[in-house]
């Protein structure tokens, strides 16, 4: 199977669109992932909320992350 292919940024982090070119930077691998998913077998509500809850987990672990990098500083 082919790695995904990611673009990469092209605006500063503090560009109004830059979280919307991550998104569009994602979606097809993230996608394609869903539809690996429910050809597995995998409902596709199911398929919808795990990816989600991932998600959030991963969301509040850099969060984490963050807070821990100013409390060092």
């Amino acid at each position: 199977m082919a790695t995904a292919k990611i673009n990469a940024p092209t605006r500063h982090p503090e560009d109004l669109l830059y979280l919307t070119e991550c998104r569009l930077a994602l979606e097809p691998s993230l996608t394609g992932l869903a539809e690996i998913a429910i050809k597995a077998g995998w409902p596709p509500k199911a398929v919808s909320y795990s990816l989600m809850i991932l998600s959030a987990e991963m969301l509040r672990q850099h969060s984490s992350d963050e807070q821990q990098q100013v409390d060092v500083n």
